[in-house]
């Protein structure tokens, strides 16, 4: 017999801190009080047995990232099909983003901005594959492209190209008062406990970048979101890739440190770019151009570097 489900407001309030990026966001957005989030979010660890926010960052842990990621679909069903029998009425842009940056940047600024100076109130979710926009499930779908992917140009959507962020190394501070001294140079790299996303394609383009071949067989730990990595570089694992937009507020309050050769400078890479990708049908609205020129903006204003 399936265990019952818990209560919905529980999952909608763990939803929407994963989504705006803290209790407190999550909370006005809800229109509920601070203490009845925590309330919630407290109560759904207890059923569930595991942490789902680590109260000290603020942050999902990996577990919770990992179980917010499921939810989030079920939530975008959920929403898409209440859309279709509305029709859509209320005005909202519905827009997806890669789940890594819709935490560590985008939310924030949304919360901000939203619905002010003409900026369309926009309805955030967070998806991982590449959408299809055929459908118009969704008004716009920003998502990182690397270098070694191929995006899709069929016809009926518009692509623009939003940052090219360099992507350097970094790790716990932890980590690094163990291990800094040893990395004299990108080749020390090599020998040193290494995290990747879903494939080492990225460190081994950053490598080839440094001139340096990763040999075959290298040990790596493999977690498959980005986010997901970084918590594991958090937590001291090893040496993640990452880039500001990603890891900005991580570096700030001291989370992560960028890793340093103490002789030779490592070259700057770059190993894809964020894009806003539209239908070209409606690539002209009046709400989605609005949209699209404050997300240039917002990109334009917090430099990739």
């Amino acid at each position: 017999m399936n265990s019952p489900l818990p209560p919905f407001s529980a999952l909608r309030a763990f939803e929407a801190v994963g989504r705006l990026g803290g209790i407190r966001r999550a909370a006005k957005a809800l229109g509920v009080s601070h203490a009845i989030v925590s309330r919630h979010i407290r109560g759904l660890e207890e059923r569930l047995g595991v942490t789902l926010l680590d109260r000290e960052s603020g942050q999902l842990t990996a577990v919770g990232f990992d179980y917010h990621g499921r939810l989030v679909k079920v939530f975008n069903e959920l929403r898409e099909a209440t859309d279709a029998v509305r029709g859509r009425t209320d005005g909202k842009l519905v827009i997806s983003c890669v789940g890594g940056l819709a935490l560590h940047w985008l939310a924030t600024r949304l919360a901000m901005s939203s619905g002010r100076n003409g900026m369309p109130p926009v309805d955030l979710r967070s998806e991982e594959g590449l959408l299809d926009l055929s459908n118009n499930a969704v008004d716009g779908d920003i998502r990182y492209i690397g270098d070694c992917q191929t995006l899709d140009r069929k016809r009926g959507v518009r692509t623009l190209e939003l940052a090219r962020p360099h992507v350097f190394p970094l790790a716990s501070p932890m980590f690094v008062s163990r291990w800094g001294d040893k990395i004299r140079s990108a080749e020390d790299l090599a020998t040193l406990p290494l995290i990747e996303e879903r494939s080492d394609v990225e460190w081994r383009m950053w490598m080839k970048a440094q001139s340096i071949d990763l040999p075959p067989n290298t040990p790596t730990g493999r977690y498959g979101h980005a986010h997901l990595a970084l918590a594991a570089a958090r937590a001291g694992q090893g040496i993640a890739l990452g880039n500001h937009y990603l890891i900005a507020e991580d570096l700030a309050a001291g989370r992560l440190v960028k890793v340093v050769p103490r002789e030779k400078e490592f070259v700057p890479v770059t190993l894809g770019a964020y894009v806003f990708r539209g239908p070209a049908n409606r690539w002209s609205d009046p709400s989605i151009v609005r949209f699209r020129r404050w997300l240039a903006a917002q990109f334009s204003a917090d430099p990739a570097y």
